[in-house]
């Protein structure tokens, strides 16, 4: 049996250093596949550290995730590193680049912009954009013109919701009158409860 590498790029297996050298440089477009708890968020952030040593202004980064937990995951890894790294001696800093892709050579370079970041990061009141969806979608709708929403049948107030529990609740009954009159849909949703049983098809359409 064949073990599969620890780390590929385009289906080649490659070293750690050189994974990495790819995949946390922010001039690189990379969709990165790995398990939970494979490090996914220390490369994310990593990317941003990166980016920012390259010039970009806080605000002009965006990272968007699916829930609060880990774009606050994020937001907080990020803060901590950019604090540790303030005080930290000039030979752990070109480690941490070096770490993150960085030619040793090139590190040197950058030990001190790595330092100064979270001063500049104060500095400039504006801090990196770490959003979930929903709500990135809200900030969008919200500096919309109305003519623009108005023409896509948008409202021009909303509400967004972090606990949607009442909102299923209103939608459930609806939802079931639709499936058991609708020829369809209930033959699917017959299937499914089959299959995996009516407690576990109900808790897969509420989480949906």
């Amino acid at each position: 049996m064949t073990e599969q590498a620890a780390y590929e790029h385009n289906g080649r297996p490659v070293s750690r250093e050189a994974f990495y050298a790819i995949a946390c440089d922010p001039q690189r477009s990379v969709a990165v596949e790995a398990c939970a708890g494979a490090g996914k968020t220390w490369m994310l952030v990593s990317r941003m550290l990166r980016a920012l040593l390259d010039g970009a202004a806080p605000h002009e980064i965006l990272a968007i995730t699916f829930t609060k937990k880990a774009a606050g995951e994020m937001r907080q890894r990020l803060q901590e590193w950019l604090e540790v790294f303030a005080h930290a001696p000039l030979d752990d800093l070109a480690r941490e680049l070096i770490a993150r892709g960085i030619s040793p050579e090139r590190s040197s370079d950058k030990r001190e912009a790595l330092q100064n970041l979270y001063r500049k990061m104060l500095a400039s009141g504006r801090p990196v954009q770490i959003r979930t969806f929903h709500s990135w979608f809200a900030a969008l709708l919200g500096t919309a013109p109305l003519a623009l929403l108005q023409a896509q049948g948008l409202p021009a107030s909303f509400e967004l919701l972090e606990d949607d529990a009442e909102a299923v609740r209103e939608v459930w009954a609806p939802f079931l009158q639709t499936v058991a009159t609708t020829p369809g849909l209930r033959a699917d949703y017959e299937a499914v409860v089959a299959c995996h049983g009516r407690s576990q098809t109900h808790k897969a359409l509420a989480a949906a």
